[in-house]
């Protein structure tokens, strides 16, 4: 993809929302950007790495994961540090905790959410009515920050999600997710259609609208 620079900074506003992070070693230092990936969605990491790569290079390795005496095979990406990076760090993270304000919901672009959903998303088919239902796992982020990212998406793509519990706490309080009312199906994945076409290993995420890539 030709990006210009607005377009990057978005797609890795994107990419941090999701399941990337900035890290800050040094207080007068710039920031760095790190991913993990499995290696059934190594393609993506490495559509990914080509989009970072636009404004700085790093490396990646491949991981090993335990898992109740299974190994799983992984990868992980960390780039070389950028003032970009640092930038959006101070906006993603207070007291180290990852949080959203105006501006980064604001700059979430079609790449952007397309990003998001490949990181994030999920389908399952409604109990009644069989149609395909999408969520954005959005439970490390708090009430207010799941309302603050549902409110960009419906004033930047006329999209209307709604917040559904996920997860309880022990205190019992719950962590949230978003998930698209049902009649903007169509208008979802047209916008992010563009991006996941480019993304085979992909393509599952959207469910039966997966036979819709073609077209």
């Amino acid at each position: 993809m030709n990006l210009n620079r607005k377009e990057i900074r978005s797609a890795i506003i994107g990419m941090v929302l999701a399941d990337g992070n900035l890290t800050k070693r040094y207080k007068n230092g710039n920031a760095y950007f790190q991913m993990n990936h499995c290696e059934a969605q190594l393609e993506y990491m490495n559509w990914k790495i080509n989009i970072l790569q636009k404004i700085t290079g790093g490396k990646s390795c491949e991981t090993q994961k335990n898992m109740n005496g299974k190994i799983f095979k992984g990868y992980h990406y960390g780039s070389h540090s950028h003032p970009m990076f640092t930038k959006l760090y101070a906006r993603f993270y207070h007291k180290k905790v990852k949080v959203l304000d105006e501006y980064l919901v604001k700059h979430i672009t079609p790449l952007a959410l397309a990003i998001i959903f490949m990181d994030d998303g999920t389908h399952s088919k409604h109990r009644t009515t069989y149609k395909d239902t999408f969520f954005l796992c959005t439970q490390n982020f708090d009430y207010a920050n799941n309302l603050l990212l549902r409110k960009s998406l419906k004033l930047n793509f006329g999209l209307e999600w709604n917040l559904n519990k996920a997860e309880k706490y022990k205190d019992g309080t719950y962590r949230y997710r978003l998930r698209l009312s049902n009649r903007f199906n169509d208008d979802f994945v047209e916008i992010i259609k563009p991006y996941i076409k480019l993304v085979p290993c992909m393509h599952y995420k959207l469910g039966s609208y997966a036979n819709t890539l073609n077209y």
